[in-house]
């Protein structure tokens, strides 16, 4: 059979109309392409009015000094709070040295156990000081790890005692709340792990009578020896 000039130019004309066929893997690129779009819009709307650090922030359990707060990976009392001006520490070659500030050291006995598996304090996201007006306090780099808390493993069925110390200006005294986190690694952070946040009882007066009652001197290394 021989076509006519005119039968190829409307054979042409017929393939052109054809409207083309999509394969199987574009449907399935659209489909993924489209859910994609509509977990984003959920995840916008339901964290447009959350702040960066209400998303990423822990679960906070609650108490105040003298209480003991369960916070599912562990367990921590706050048993004293006391002040001083002036602390020591040690080196690495053991040599004991004093320490003075001209804000406070403030000293907070801890006593922490664990619920499943051994954990010791982190120097990445150590435990810290919340003041009454959002503050932070990291425990002070003035006293070595190994006379505090940081030097002790928290086990499971064992309750272990230390101290924090951190150096804070009188003024972050009222309202003071101790926040004891779980030790993170440096690449992952879990951002729904427990806290416990310890409020340390420290009104205007009772934060005034512990500052005009501090110690002008305490020993640290004595205590942990």
């Amino acid at each position: 059979m021989t076509l006519t000039q005119a039968d190829s130019r409307a054979a042409r004309h017929s393939v052109a109309d054809r409207p083309p066929r999509r394969g199987a893997g574009r449907r399935i690129a659209a489909g993924v392409a489209g859910i994609a779009l509509a977990a984003a819009a959920v995840y916008v709307q339901q964290n447009h009015t959350m702040s960066f650090e209400d998303r990423l922030s822990f679960i906070t359990y609650k108490g105040r000094i003298g209480e003991t707060v369960e916070a599912k990976r562990f367990t921590v009392k706050v048993q004293s709070v006391t002040a001083a001006r002036a602390v020591d520490t040690t080196d690495y070659s053991n040599k004991v040295t004093k320490v003075e500030t001209s804000n406070i050291f403030l000293l907070v006995d801890v006593s922490a156990t664990s619920t499943r598996e051994p954990m010791r304090l982190s120097t990445l996201g150590p435990p810290f000081l919340l003041t009454e007006d959002g503050r932070r306090y990291r425990p002070t780099d003035k006293v070595d790890n190994s006379l505090t808390l940081f030097n002790r493993w928290i086990q499971p069925g064992f309750w272990v005692s230390g101290l924090l110390v951190f150096e804070v200006p009188k003024d972050a005294l009222p309202g003071a709340a101790l926040v004891f986190v779980p030790p993170n690694s440096a690449i992952v952070v879990d951002t729904f792990a427990p806290e416990a946040q310890v409020d340390l009882g420290l009104s205007d007066d009772s934060a005034a009578r512990l500052v005009s009652q501090a110690e002008e001197y305490h020993s640290l290394v004595s205590k942990s020896r």
